[in-house]
Protein backbone atom coordinates (compact mmCIF):
# COMPACT_ATOMS: atom_id res chain seq x y z
CA UNK A 1 0.00 0.00 0.00
CA UNK A 2 2.31 2.78 0.94
CA UNK A 3 4.44 1.70 -2.84
CA UNK A 4 0.56 3.35 -3.89
CA UNK A 5 0.83 6.14 -1.99
CA UNK A 6 4.31 6.68 -3.03
CA UNK A 7 2.80 6.67 -6.87
CA UNK A 8 0.22 9.11 -6.34
CA UNK A 9 2.91 11.87 -3.96
CA UNK A 10 4.72 11.53 -7.13
CA UNK A 11 1.71 11.79 -9.71
CA UNK A 12 0.76 14.83 -7.60
CA UNK A 13 3.73 17.02 -8.41
CA UNK A 14 2.78 16.85 -12.35
CA UNK A 15 0.62 19.94 -12.00
CA UNK A 16 2.26 21.54 -9.91
CA UNK A 17 5.65 21.54 -11.84
CA UNK A 18 3.88 21.96 -14.98
CA UNK A 19 2.03 25.25 -13.43
CA UNK A 20 6.13 26.41 -12.90
CA UNK A 21 7.02 25.79 -16.01
CA UNK A 22 3.78 27.76 -17.53
CA UNK A 23 5.81 30.97 -15.58
CA UNK A 24 8.38 30.59 -18.60
CA UNK A 25 6.58 29.26 -21.00
CA UNK A 26 3.10 29.45 -22.82
CA UNK A 27 0.96 26.66 -22.83
CA UNK A 28 0.87 25.25 -26.33
CA UNK A 29 4.10 25.18 -26.41
CA UNK A 30 4.92 23.36 -23.52
CA UNK A 31 1.95 20.72 -24.37
CA UNK A 32 3.79 20.27 -27.41
CA UNK A 33 7.42 20.07 -25.98
CA UNK A 34 6.00 17.73 -23.68
CA UNK A 35 4.42 15.10 -25.96
CA UNK A 36 7.18 15.32 -28.65
CA UNK A 37 10.15 14.58 -26.06
CA UNK A 38 8.15 12.03 -24.10
CA UNK A 39 6.94 10.43 -27.48
CA UNK A 40 10.44 10.45 -28.71
CA UNK A 41 11.49 9.10 -25.87
CA UNK A 42 8.98 6.06 -26.01
CA UNK A 43 9.68 5.38 -29.46
CA UNK A 44 13.27 5.22 -29.14
CA UNK A 45 12.72 2.42 -26.46
CA UNK A 46 10.11 0.81 -28.66
CA UNK A 47 12.62 0.43 -31.51
CA UNK A 48 15.88 -0.46 -29.88
CA UNK A 49 14.74 -2.95 -26.91
CA UNK A 50 11.46 -4.13 -28.62
CA UNK A 51 11.30 -4.07 -32.13
CA UNK A 52 9.25 -6.49 -32.74
CA UNK A 53 6.25 -4.73 -31.74
CA UNK A 54 7.34 -1.31 -33.54
CA UNK A 55 4.84 -1.69 -36.25
CA UNK A 56 2.29 0.59 -37.18
CA UNK A 57 -0.66 -0.60 -40.04
CA UNK A 58 -1.97 2.16 -42.47
CA UNK A 59 -5.63 0.64 -42.23
CA UNK A 60 -5.54 1.53 -38.26
CA UNK A 61 -4.47 5.27 -39.29
CA UNK A 62 -8.05 6.53 -38.57
CA UNK A 63 -7.79 4.99 -34.57
CA UNK A 64 -4.90 6.47 -34.61
CA UNK A 65 -6.20 9.77 -35.66
CA UNK A 66 -8.77 10.33 -33.17
CA UNK A 67 -6.02 9.32 -30.12
CA UNK A 68 -3.59 11.82 -31.29
CA UNK A 69 -6.53 14.37 -32.01
CA UNK A 70 -8.74 14.17 -28.83
CA UNK A 71 -6.07 12.52 -27.02
CA UNK A 72 -3.38 14.29 -27.16
CA UNK A 73 -3.69 17.58 -28.75
CA UNK A 74 -6.96 19.07 -27.78
CA UNK A 75 -6.61 17.16 -24.63
CA UNK A 76 -3.12 18.83 -23.23
CA UNK A 77 -3.60 22.40 -25.06
CA UNK A 78 -6.90 22.70 -23.59
CA UNK A 79 -5.31 21.20 -20.11
CA UNK A 80 -2.37 23.72 -20.22
CA UNK A 81 -3.96 26.83 -21.13
CA UNK A 82 -6.73 26.03 -18.47
CA UNK A 83 -4.05 25.39 -15.87
CA UNK A 84 -2.54 28.73 -16.65
CA UNK A 85 -5.62 30.48 -15.71
CA UNK A 86 -6.84 28.51 -12.53
CA UNK A 87 -5.32 27.44 -8.92
CA UNK A 88 -3.07 24.20 -9.27
CA UNK A 89 -5.64 22.33 -6.85
CA UNK A 90 -8.63 23.45 -9.02
CA UNK A 91 -7.43 21.78 -12.18
CA UNK A 92 -5.95 18.38 -10.21
CA UNK A 93 -9.69 18.04 -8.63
CA UNK A 94 -11.64 18.34 -12.04
CA UNK A 95 -8.77 16.36 -13.81
CA UNK A 96 -10.19 13.50 -11.38
CA UNK A 97 -13.65 13.63 -13.08
CA UNK A 98 -12.18 11.29 -15.63
CA UNK A 99 -12.75 7.79 -14.09
CA UNK A 100 -16.63 8.70 -14.13
CA UNK A 101 -16.25 10.05 -17.87
CA UNK A 102 -14.90 7.21 -19.20
CA UNK A 103 -17.47 5.28 -17.84
CA UNK A 104 -20.20 6.95 -19.87
CA UNK A 105 -18.12 6.68 -22.60
CA UNK A 106 -17.55 2.57 -22.10
CA UNK A 107 -21.34 2.32 -21.68
CA UNK A 108 -22.56 4.09 -24.50
CA UNK A 109 -19.65 2.89 -26.74
CA UNK A 110 -18.59 -0.78 -25.75
CA UNK A 111 -22.21 -1.49 -24.03
CA UNK A 112 -21.17 -1.59 -20.88
CA UNK A 113 -23.44 -2.13 -17.75
CA UNK A 114 -23.97 0.05 -15.29
CA UNK A 115 -25.48 -0.52 -12.52
CA UNK A 116 -28.42 1.12 -10.06
CA UNK A 117 -25.13 1.81 -7.59
CA UNK A 118 -23.10 2.64 -10.02
CA UNK A 119 -25.73 5.71 -12.09
CA UNK A 120 -26.07 6.91 -8.17
CA UNK A 121 -22.29 7.26 -7.61
CA UNK A 122 -21.89 8.78 -10.80
CA UNK A 123 -24.75 11.33 -10.11
CA UNK A 124 -23.19 12.00 -6.50
CA UNK A 125 -19.66 12.64 -7.97
CA UNK A 126 -21.08 15.22 -10.83
CA UNK A 127 -22.53 16.81 -8.02
CA UNK A 128 -19.56 17.08 -6.40
CA UNK A 129 -18.75 19.37 -9.27
CA UNK A 130 -20.96 22.23 -7.72
CA UNK A 131 -18.98 23.94 -4.76
CA UNK A 132 -15.68 24.26 -6.39
CA UNK A 133 -16.82 25.48 -9.22
CA UNK A 134 -19.27 28.43 -7.87
CA UNK A 135 -15.84 29.78 -6.47
CA UNK A 136 -13.63 31.13 -9.37
CA UNK A 137 -9.88 32.81 -9.13
CA UNK A 138 -9.90 36.60 -10.50
CA UNK A 139 -7.88 35.34 -13.50
CA UNK A 140 -10.66 32.72 -14.29
CA UNK A 141 -13.32 35.50 -13.67
CA UNK A 142 -11.95 37.72 -16.24
CA UNK A 143 -12.36 35.50 -19.10
CA UNK A 144 -16.06 35.70 -18.45
CA UNK A 145 -18.63 32.44 -18.07
CA UNK A 146 -20.05 30.57 -20.39
CA UNK A 147 -23.36 29.58 -18.60
CA UNK A 148 -22.65 28.67 -15.01
CA UNK A 149 -18.73 27.81 -15.73
CA UNK A 150 -15.84 30.14 -16.27
CA UNK A 151 -13.92 29.59 -19.61
CA UNK A 152 -10.96 27.88 -17.93
CA UNK A 153 -13.24 25.25 -16.25
CA UNK A 154 -15.12 24.74 -19.25
CA UNK A 155 -11.43 24.04 -21.64
CA UNK A 156 -10.00 21.86 -18.52
CA UNK A 157 -13.87 19.48 -18.83
CA UNK A 158 -13.18 19.47 -22.36
CA UNK A 159 -9.79 18.59 -21.90
CA UNK A 160 -11.02 15.67 -19.37
CA UNK A 161 -14.03 14.30 -21.94
CA UNK A 162 -11.38 14.30 -24.80
CA UNK A 163 -8.57 12.75 -22.27
CA UNK A 164 -11.37 9.99 -21.17
CA UNK A 165 -12.64 9.01 -24.70
CA UNK A 166 -9.01 8.73 -25.84
CA UNK A 167 -8.44 6.18 -23.40
CA UNK A 168 -11.45 3.86 -25.16
CA UNK A 169 -9.68 4.66 -28.32
CA UNK A 170 -6.55 3.16 -26.71
CA UNK A 171 -8.42 0.26 -25.43
CA UNK A 172 -9.23 -0.40 -29.15
CA UNK A 173 -5.51 -0.25 -30.33
CA UNK A 174 -4.33 -2.23 -27.35
CA UNK A 175 -6.87 -4.80 -27.05
CA UNK A 176 -8.46 -5.05 -30.17
CA UNK A 177 -5.56 -4.11 -32.79
CA UNK A 178 -2.88 -5.78 -30.26
CA UNK A 179 -0.59 -2.87 -30.42
CA UNK A 180 1.80 -2.16 -27.45
CA UNK A 181 0.76 0.70 -25.43
CA UNK A 182 4.12 2.26 -25.94
CA UNK A 183 4.18 2.27 -29.10
CA UNK A 184 0.26 3.64 -29.02
CA UNK A 185 1.98 6.16 -26.89
CA UNK A 186 4.85 7.22 -28.51
CA UNK A 187 3.75 7.66 -32.09
CA UNK A 188 0.26 9.83 -30.96
CA UNK A 189 2.67 11.99 -28.47
CA UNK A 190 4.70 12.30 -31.12
CA UNK A 191 2.71 13.59 -33.81
CA UNK A 192 0.17 15.34 -31.63
CA UNK A 193 2.79 17.09 -30.13
CA UNK A 194 3.97 18.57 -33.33
CA UNK A 195 0.83 19.96 -34.48
CA UNK A 196 0.72 21.60 -31.10
CA UNK A 197 4.29 23.04 -32.44
CA UNK A 198 2.99 24.25 -35.05
CA UNK A 199 -0.03 25.52 -33.21
CA UNK A 200 2.06 27.42 -30.67
CA UNK A 201 4.09 29.05 -33.88
CA UNK A 202 0.92 30.56 -35.43
CA UNK A 203 -0.98 30.99 -31.97
CA UNK A 204 2.12 32.31 -30.00
CA UNK A 205 4.98 33.58 -32.10
CA UNK A 206 8.36 32.80 -32.53
CA UNK A 207 9.44 33.70 -28.83
CA UNK A 208 7.29 31.02 -26.29
CA UNK A 209 9.30 31.00 -23.95
CA UNK A 210 10.93 33.79 -21.68
CA UNK A 211 13.78 31.56 -20.26
CA UNK A 212 14.97 28.32 -21.60
CA UNK A 213 17.43 27.20 -18.21
CA UNK A 214 14.36 26.68 -15.84
CA UNK A 215 12.33 25.51 -18.81
CA UNK A 216 14.34 22.81 -20.18
CA UNK A 217 15.18 21.82 -16.68
CA UNK A 218 11.49 21.27 -15.35
CA UNK A 219 10.54 19.80 -18.82
CA UNK A 220 12.97 16.97 -17.91
CA UNK A 221 11.92 16.50 -14.60
CA UNK A 222 8.22 16.16 -15.32
CA UNK A 223 8.69 14.03 -18.55
CA UNK A 224 11.03 11.91 -16.00
CA UNK A 225 8.98 11.73 -13.08
CA UNK A 226 5.14 11.42 -14.80
CA UNK A 227 5.91 9.76 -18.51
CA UNK A 228 8.55 7.50 -17.18
CA UNK A 229 8.63 6.97 -13.32
CA UNK A 230 5.17 6.51 -12.44
CA UNK A 231 3.69 5.21 -15.61
CA UNK A 232 5.93 2.26 -14.69
CA UNK A 233 5.41 2.19 -11.47
CA UNK A 234 1.75 2.12 -12.52
CA UNK A 235 2.37 -0.87 -14.52
CA UNK A 236 4.36 -2.79 -11.84
CA UNK A 237 1.04 -2.16 -9.10
CA UNK A 238 -1.32 -3.49 -11.63
CA UNK A 239 0.57 -6.97 -11.48
CA UNK A 240 -0.65 -7.01 -7.86
CA UNK A 241 -3.71 -4.86 -7.71
CA UNK A 242 -6.90 -4.30 -10.06
CA UNK A 243 -7.61 -1.11 -12.66
CA UNK A 244 -10.24 -0.57 -10.52
CA UNK A 245 -8.37 -0.01 -7.24
CA UNK A 246 -5.84 1.75 -8.86
CA UNK A 247 -8.27 4.35 -10.57
CA UNK A 248 -10.08 4.75 -7.12
CA UNK A 249 -7.10 5.40 -5.47
CA UNK A 250 -6.43 7.91 -7.47
CA UNK A 251 -8.52 9.81 -5.50
CA UNK A 252 -5.03 10.84 -3.95
CA UNK A 253 -3.23 12.35 -6.73
CA UNK A 254 -5.47 16.23 -5.86
CA UNK A 255 -4.99 15.69 -2.59
CA UNK A 256 -0.81 15.39 -2.76
CA UNK A 257 -1.36 18.45 -5.91
CA UNK A 258 -3.71 20.74 -3.38
CA UNK A 259 -0.97 20.16 -0.55
CA UNK A 260 1.79 20.71 -3.00
CA UNK A 261 0.36 23.60 -4.70
CA UNK A 262 -0.16 25.68 -0.62
CA UNK A 263 3.70 24.74 0.41
CA UNK A 264 5.54 25.59 -2.81
CA UNK A 265 2.94 28.17 -4.72
CA UNK A 266 1.31 29.57 -2.01
CA UNK A 267 -2.49 28.49 -3.24
CA UNK A 268 -4.79 29.75 -1.22
CA UNK A 269 -7.06 26.13 -0.26
CA UNK A 270 -10.56 27.03 0.06
CA UNK A 271 -13.21 24.97 1.72
CA UNK A 272 -15.32 24.61 -1.68
CA UNK A 273 -11.82 22.35 -2.43
CA UNK A 274 -12.75 20.05 0.78
CA UNK A 275 -16.43 19.69 0.41
CA UNK A 276 -16.52 18.90 -3.47
CA UNK A 277 -13.59 16.39 -2.34
CA UNK A 278 -16.05 14.81 -0.14
CA UNK A 279 -18.61 14.69 -2.29
CA UNK A 280 -16.81 12.88 -4.84
CA UNK A 281 -15.20 10.77 -2.95
CA UNK A 282 -18.33 9.58 -1.66
CA UNK A 283 -19.40 9.41 -5.36
CA UNK A 284 -16.62 7.27 -6.37
CA UNK A 285 -16.71 5.02 -3.51
CA UNK A 286 -20.54 3.90 -4.55
CA UNK A 287 -19.80 3.54 -7.85
CA UNK A 288 -16.79 1.21 -7.16
CA UNK A 289 -17.94 -0.33 -4.07
CA UNK A 290 -19.02 -3.67 -5.24
CA UNK A 291 -15.34 -4.18 -7.48
CA UNK A 292 -13.52 -3.15 -4.52
CA UNK A 293 -15.34 -5.51 -1.98
CA UNK A 294 -15.09 -8.22 -4.18
CA UNK A 295 -11.62 -7.54 -6.51
CA UNK A 296 -8.84 -5.37 -4.38
CA UNK A 297 -6.01 -7.74 -5.34
CA UNK A 298 -5.36 -9.82 -8.50
CA UNK A 299 -3.69 -13.20 -8.23
CA UNK A 300 -0.31 -13.10 -9.34
CA UNK A 301 0.72 -15.27 -12.23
Amino acid sequence: MLIIILLYALFGTSLMLSKMILVYAEPIFYAGSRMVFGGVLLLGYQYFFAREHFRLKKKHWYWFAQRIFFGIYISYIFRFWALDHMPTFKAAFLFNLSPFLSSLFSYYFFKEIITRKQWVGLIIGFMGLVPIIIHSSPDEASFGEFLFLSWPELALIIAVACHSYSWIIMRKLVRDKSYSPMMVNGVCMAIGGSFAWGTSLGIEGLAPVTNWLPFTLLLCTVVLVSNIICHNIYGFLLRKYTATFMSFAGFMGPLFTAFYSWLFLREVITWHFYVSCVIVFVGLYLFYQDELKNHHFVQKA
